[in-house]
């Protein structure tokens, strides 16, 4: 018997299986030219490195991972457990592509597909989530968006950005997806109390099967992220609600109590023996035993007919007894619970962008980072969140209860720091796709099962009286329009001006084929040359892919006489690792170690210390690390200091208006990366310089600043600095304009000599460019010797 059209269930395959496509192609197509570059493969992000150096290493020794890596750090070497399952998966891939002898090439090329195919697939468990949730058109609704909206969960799972943030969000997904049909499942299996006896297999069947998939991929999220217990006190917050939820609707928990002893069990047993790390096993026993405890506390209340409102009372009092004692028994195991809460903290005047308040970055309110995130997709998500909570107080329904635990866990993460969109994408997928659908629904759309050609003919004479349906059909149209501007629309399409998004700008599309973090062609010429010219640190360059010995506990690693380290700005870490195949003195994964101390040390003894402390032989600068346009701010801040120490922002009053102009102090220029850089280490003898008289000045908004009053050139600094000593108790100061242009005099580092200079160059001004990247050589001793 043949059907007139195709069963829901198969068109919505179809148009999941077409958005994930569309999620494919959106994060492989706009990046793909500045990823395969000439002879270069290049990855997209800074901490990439690091787990692509892990992998060439990995698939040579395919299936042992050193848990030490000499060529991280210099001179202590560093371990190399972070992502651990990341890694794993990555070198599976690409070592049974490869036969088990996988070329380089063939591991770049899988190293840099494998987080846009993960991320795609994150389409797949939204859907899921969506349908058994809302419907089955909610969560096509919620696939389709997933995949498109622009912020960093797409900036992190685009061509090349190889890191384990796209593998947390898929196995979180799935894990939530098992934990919803678990929920579920055993709802409507009613009262588990009395066993398998009580229900047979089929009772307990789905639950159980759900509960364990659910425990798996949690698992796998744990050993793939150091800071899986994030999801680890989602699941267990929503366990205890919805238990303390059912108890006072007079409802059976025992369900939830088995779900979570197989879940967080599951979960256990795959942690425990790979990284038995104290805070996680207490953590997850503790999601192991209060859910099964609760329920069973829940189920003997019941028994004895107590007061339902006596059992959140006791709840409460046992959760406060229990946070007493863990404290006084295991203060050291407490305080690490405590410490990693810390994620939900707001950052202080932290440099790095990820580590933002979302609605501060910079540290100035702005809504700006959260429309480039979720677009209309926020303000949807919040309604959503809003009615669902409704719907959780009205119904109880233990699925419902899930996401909106979840939702607002993950937004209090991203309120604290602007990086965890990343996972907060997931939420305002589903809350818009269940938005939309409820207007659609009340357009006339409805979910029906497929229709025969029998029921049909049978219903044709009734469908024909029902001429207000025939009239909702304009309604539908207009109302499925609508939604797709307001929701999918700016995500994808051109969109006028929005704060500082230029007109035009197609922001999902726009922000995938950008790649700020991947390093430049200076930086892929430079380390090529580092690789091919400098001494090998090891005496043979096969010690790249070899195993390596961990120290003993307590001892540093002992590296031969030939080794030496190679300073540069942390962010470029991985990068002299994987591409130089040469120790940094730090890294992205180390952060701060000093550098800020040596590259604004104001003379050669100050900045040699610090190279002797390293037992840095080499020291690489580039552009951006040089202007106070680039990197520069950052080296202050952490060298103790302030930003207008070295530089600052002046007005000029011209034609009626105020005119800001970048002045540039003499210890801008006497800073040892200026010296390098900009000079090339050479003596500079200044043929100008200028003398500026300024007035401090507030305006109407209250905020004050620096309003040049006068301005002097002078022929020699000499002359500028007996000016400015004669105007002892004025505002006046000695500046210069250009970077590149001292005003005050420079001696030579005579302990550097400029060895490479890379053949990509920056324009610093008409007909005058430089090389985007130095490499100095440095004359002195390892580690001060």
């Amino acid at each position: 018997m043949s059907e007139k059209r195709f069963p829901s269930w198969t068109v919505a395959g179809v148009l999941v299986g077409l958005f994930f496509l569309v999620a494919l192609c959106l994060r492989v197509i706009p990046p793909y030219g500045k990823v395969f570059v000439g002879d270069w493969i290049k990855f997209t992000g800074n901490d990439t490195y690091y787990f692509m150096r892990v992998v060439d290493n990995l698939v040579h020794n395919f299936p042992h991972l050193n848990s030490f890596d000499p060529y991280l750090l210099y001179p202590e070497g560093a371990a190399t457990g972070v992502g651990f399952l990341f890694n794993y998966m990555l070198a599976s891939v690409a070592w049974v592509l490869g036969l088990g002898s996988p070329s380089q090439h063939l591991v770049d090329v899988v190293g840099v597909y494998f987080p846009a195919v993960l991320g795609a697939l994150v389409v797949v468990p939204v859907y899921f989530i969506g349908r058994g949730l809302f419907g089955r058109w909610a969560g096509v609704i919620a696939a389709g968006l997933v995949g498109i909206y622009p912020g960093e969960f797409l900036g992190r799972s685009v061509l090349g950005f190889t890191d384990y943030h796209v593998a947390e969000v898929l196995f979180t997904c799935v894990a939530a997806a098992f934990l919803v049909y678990a929920v579920k499942s055993g709802r409507q299996t009613g009262d588990m109390a009395g066993g398998v006896g009580h229900f047979g297999w089929g009772g307990i069947a789905k639950p159980l099967l759900y509960s364990v998939f659910g425990g798996i991929f949690l698992g796998m999220y744990l050993l793939t992220w150091h800071g899986a217990l994030l999801f680890v006190l989602i699941f267990f917050i929503f366990l205890v609600l919805q238990i303390i939820i059912d108890h006072l609707r007079n409802r059976s928990a025992i369900h939830l109590g088995f779900i979570g002893l197989v879940v967080f069990g599951i979960a256990l047993m795959m942690y425990l023996p790979v990284r038995p790390e104290k805070m996680y096993v207490a953590s997850l026993v503790i999601g192991i035993v209060v859910p099964v405890a609760l329920a069973g506390l829940s189920y003997l209340m019941a028994k004895r007919r107590m007061k339902l409102m006596l059992y959140p009372v006791v709840v409460v009092v046992a959760g406060v007894v229990g946070f007493i004692a863990l404290r006084l028994v295991a203060p050291e195991l407490f305080g690490s619970m405590m410490s990693s809460l810390g994620i939900f903290r707001w950052p202080i005047g932290t440099t790095l962008y990820e580590m933002q308040p979302i609605l501060y970055p910079g540290g100035q309110f702005s809504w700006l980072i959260v429309w480039l995130n979720f677009t209309t997709g926020f303000l949807l998500s919040i309604a959503g969140l809003g009615i669902l909570i409704y719907q959780v107080i009205k119904g109880g329904e233990g699925e419902k209860t899930l996401l909106v635990v979840w939702s607002l866990v993950i937004l209090l993460v991203m309120l604290a720091q602007r990086r965890f969109a990343y996972y907060y994408v997931v939420n305002v997928a589903l809350l818009t796709g269940y938005v939309s659908w409820l207007v659609l629904e009340l357009a006339g759309f409805r979910e029906r099962a497929a229709v025969t050609v029998e029921v049909v003919e049978k219903s044709r004479k009734k469908h024909r009286r029902e001429r207000k349906k025939q009239d909702t059909r304009g309604l539908m149209v207009l109302t499925a329009i609508a939604v797709f501007f307001l929701v999918f629309y700016p995500n994808i399409g051109p969109l006028p001006r929005v704060g500082q998004v230029s007109p035009g700008t197609k922001l999902a599309i726009d922000l995938a084929g950008q790649t700020p973090f991947a390093p430049s062609n200076g930086w892929c010429q430079a380390l090529d040359w580092m690789r091919e010219n400098t001494p090998e640190p090891f005496g043979n360059p096969n010690y790249y892919y070899e195993r390596y010995s961990s120290p003993q506990p307590g001892e540093r690693y002992v590296y031969p006489e030939t080794a030496y380290g190679v300073a540069a700005w942390w962010d470029y870490g991985y990068w002299i690792t994987r591409m130089g195949w040469r120790i940094p003195i730090s890294n992205p994964g180390t952060g701060h170690r000093g550098e800020a101390f040596l590259f604004i040390a104001q003379d050669e003894a100050a900045a040699s210390k610090a190279m002797d402390s390293a037992g840095a032989e080499y020291v690489v600068v580039d552009f951006s690390l040089a202007m106070p346009t680039g990197k520069f701010h950052a080296l202050p801040k952490l060298g103790g200091g302030k930003t207008d120490e070295y530089y600052d922002v002046y007005y000029e009053q011209k034609a009626g208006r105020l005119e800001p102009l970048i002045v540039l102090f003499p210890e801008y220029y006497r800073s040892f990366v200026v010296r390098l850089f900009n000079f090339d280490g050479e003596r500079v003898i200044p043929e100008s310089a200028t003398v500026v008289s300024y007035r401090e000045m507030t305006a109407p908004d209250g905020v004050s600043y620096k309003l040049i009053e006068s301005s002097k050139t002078f022929a020699s600094c000499e002359e500028a600095l007996a000016n400015v000593q004669a105007r002892k108790g004025e505002n006046v100061r000695i500046v210069g304009t250009h970077p590149f242009t001292s005003p005050v005099p420079l001696e030579q580092l005579k302990g550097y000599s400029l060895v490479y200079n890379s053949r990509s160059t920056v324009a610093v001004g008409r007909n005058w460019d430089v090389a985007e990247v130095k490499v100095f050589k440095y004359a002195g001793s390892k580690s001060g010797e």
